[in-house]
């Protein structure tokens, strides 16, 4: 007799994975050690999540979306553009968000390096920003096109600052960074 499907395992494997991907990384993932790791064995992980590729997508997708869903959930929808991305940065910039953004330039390099295996999950993200950054704007009375703008300028600001602070722990000199680029932006109300 067959041993009966359990439909909470791929859900708990997912879990088990993701805090494996957030403690070492992408770089060297390898499906042996993460069986190991999580105790069970790379068949058992295939079967669910097809190949290495295909897991480390998932594993991409996943973490993008909850991201997304906290972002969503910390951002205010209407405002003053220049203070919500002040918060943003001011959370982006904490200590205990130094791993996520660490291991979120790892993905998006893996993913952007590689579009053939790993789909279009860095194009995916790069539109998610633009559109919840563009959408504060339009909300502050900026027409569409000139928010579509400013949340590309936001975005590449937000993600070269990010990347910088990853690279170099620098918070305070960044800070003063991101500060000056949105003293720079007009108003709520103002962004036409």
């Amino acid at each position: 007799m067959a041993r009966p499907v359990d439909p909470d395992l791929r859900p708990r494997l997912l879990e088990k994975i993701i805090a494996y991907v957030r403690e070492n990384g992408v770089a060297a993932f390898s499906l042996r050690p993460l069986a190991a790791a999580i105790g069970t064995s790379h068949r058992t992980i295939l079967y669910h999540f097809g190949s290495r590729e295909q897991l480390l997508c998932t594993v991409f997708d996943t973490m993008r979306e909850a991201a997304a869903r906290e972002v969503e959930a910390r951002l205010p929808t209407h405002g003053d553009p220049r203070a919500i991305y002040r918060a943003l940065w001011r959370h982006l910039a904490s200590p205990d968000m130094r791993p996520t953004l660490r291991l979120f330039y790892e993905m998006y390099a893996i993913a952007t390096r590689d579009p053939q295996r790993f789909g279009d999950y860095a194009r995916r993200t790069a539109h998610f920003w633009l559109e919840t950054i563009s959408l504060r704007f339009r909300n502050a009375g900026a027409p569409p096109e000139r928010a579509r703008l400013l949340g590309g300028m936001t975005i590449a600001l937000l993600r070269g600052a990010t990347l910088e602070l990853a690279a170099t722990d620098e918070a305070e000199r960044l800070t003063g960074v991101v500060d000056a680029f949105f003293d720079l932006l007009p108003p709520a109300g103002q962004a036409a």
